[in-house]
């Protein structure tokens, strides 16, 4: 396949992943904002954020994340191989262990569930802890579908169909919003609303799984789960599984220690760190984890993993083709992530009160928490470029199967985001804003992890920008910031306006400027949006 058809194919394949995480997420901002206008940003909303943070825990552990760094490698492995069987084989036994371990695991924490919330939340008492042991008692069998769910896209990614395995989360945010529209002012107090709203949770995990077997069963299937330790392939899996976990395991860590220091804020803190993490994950999803998720087979494919061995010596073992390959593919991905995020994490700074007016102002949700959220989401912006790179900077690894050097840099990035999130939490306590910090302390973990894989990266593999994308970055730098200066001016020009057609005049003309220069300047991803032919070759 050539230069050309290969980036092509790459960023079709990174567009169905983004069309799949864009149905999920945009069903997830209706949820976000029914959650918003029935739960508002107070106690109830607190417990339900909390709770949730342990079923999704274990599913980042266990699910998604994992099986693609640690399954997909070798199951892609055995299909460009064209050993079917073997492929089915792992396949199945895969979702034997995962089974055995998720089941224990969810009685597990049904049990524990009120030292959970004592660690978790040590600054919730009385009524209010709980509730969220109730709630996480609830949600806790979540956690076991949603690893199931993982296995499913792990098989759809191995054999190229990204979109479904992506658009099903959609499942799980229509279940909820379908409680809260039908029931939402119905419960007789909002603790029961949130009662109500953790089983629709797991309702909506069911059908999550659920709308995806059918194709998991064409492309896998029969779908015979089984313990065959022995197999050579699933015991390769199994040991990338350890560090893999020991790496998502030193994030959620950090997502876990965030939570915790907010839980000793003003009552609203965990629910705005909530929420403004949600809204900044939408360009990690769609960018970041979009175009680092399909490239995930081909790199693999690409490196020929059959002929190295595991561990960071694999690097070094690749010939010079593969290595030109696995780098064009890390330069083009990593541009086009940059052509996407650098204006998101600007917007979130400059404008991102009336993203937030449009998504979560309503009801319970008003002037105050919009400022609040707003804060933090402004923090948070500051590691955009870091959250978005870094997986695919890790995908470089795991498709080589050394998975421990990105366990090593997680732990000192996460190391470095709690010491500065404790810091500044403790420090700015007495301020309503102190929860902004503990976003900030993310964002520079974040660019800390973003430096090192990219530092290892470029050791090997030479430059990760060539030097036109270099000049296009620099021309997406340039660009947003003059787009943000017009946008800006124009904002300050206009007339008193309802919220969501402000936001319309002033995101939309940023947008168009944005788009059009970059156009005029040559870039080949904004003619996609504009539908033009570019100007001249430049890859961003």
């Amino acid at each position: 396949m050539t230069a050309p058809s290969r980036d092509v194919e790459a960023g079709r394949a990174a567009g169905l992943v983004g069309a799949g995480i864009l149905v999920s997420r945009l069903s997830g901002f209706v949820r976000t904002w029914f959650l918003a206008r029935y739960l508002g940003a107070g106690d109830e909303q607190d417990a339900f954020q909390t709770a949730l943070r342990v079923p999704n825990a274990l599913r980042n552990l266990l699910g998604e994340g994992t099986l693609s760094a640690a399954f997909l490698p070798v199951y892609s492995g055995l299909l460009a191989r064209a050993d079917e069987r073997g492929a089915r084989t792992l396949a199945n036994a895969l979702l034997g262990v995962l089974l055995v371990a998720v089941s224990v695991l969810t009685l597990v924490g049904i049990a524990i569930a009120p030292w959970l919330t004592a660690v978790l939340a040590a600054g919730f008492t009385g009524e209010k802890a709980e509730l969220t042991t109730r709630l996480i008692r609830v949600l806790f069998p979540m956690a076991a579908l949603m690893v199931i769910s993982g296995w499913c896209l792990g098989i759809q990614n191995s054999h190229r169909r990204f979109f479904m395995s992506y658009a099903s989360a959609a499942m799980w945010n229509v279940a909820q919003i379908v409680l809260l529209a039908g029931w939402g002012s119905r419960a007789e107090s909002m603790t029961q609303l949130a009662w109500w709203l953790a089983w629709a949770t797991l309702v909506g995990a069911l059908l999550q799984v659920a709308v995806q077997l059918p194709e998991v069963w064409r492309l896998a299937g029969p779908i015979k789960p089984t313990l065959p330790l022995q197999n050579e392939s699933v015991r390769a899996v199994l040991r990338n599984l350890t560090p893999v976990v020991g790496a998502l395991g030193v994030v959620q860590l950090s997502g876990f220690a965030d939570g915790f220091l907010a839980s000793f804020l003003v009552t609203g803190s965990v629910s705005a760190l909530s929420f403004a993490n949600m809204i900044m994950s939408l360009p990690v999803a769609l960018f970041g984890i979009a175009v680092s998720a399909s490239s995930l087979p081909e790199l693999s494919r690409e490196a020929d993993l059959s002929t190295t061995t595991e561990g960071g010596g694999a690097m070094r073992r690749l010939s010079t083709a593969q290595r030109a390959a696995v780098q064009t593919r890390v330069q083009n991905g990593l541009a086009r992530i940059l052509f996407y995020v650098v204006p998101s994490a600007v917007v979130f700074i400059a404008f991102g009160d009336l993203v937030i007016g449009v998504l979560l102002v309503s009801g319970e949700f008003g002037a105050a928490q919009q400022t609040l959220v707003h804060a933090t989401l402004a923090a948070y912006a500051v590691g955009l470029i870091g959250f978005s790179s870094n997986r695919l900077m890790a995908t470089v690894f795991h498709a080589m199967q050394d998975y421990r050097t990105p366990l090593r840099y997680s732990m000192v990035s996460v190391a470095v985001s709690i010491v500065t999130a404790a810091a500044l939490a403790y420090y700015f306590r007495s301020n309503r804003f102190a929860v902004a910090g503990i976003a900030f302390g993310a964002a520079l973990g974040s660019w800390v992890n973003f430096a090192l894989l990219t530092a290892r990266v470029r050791s090997v593999f030479g430059s990760l920008l060539s030097p036109e994308t270099r000049s296009a970055v620099l021309r997406v730098v340039a660009l947003t910031s003059a787009a943000t200066a017009l946008a800006w001016l124009l904002r300050e020009s206009l007339p008193p306006l309802h919220r969501w057609l402000l936001a319309a005049v002033v995101l939309g003309v940023f947008s168009l400027l944005y788009l059009v220069s970059s156009w005029w300047l040559g870039s080949a991803e904004a003619a996609r949006w504009l539908r033009l032919s570019p100007r001249r070759r430049v890859e961003s």
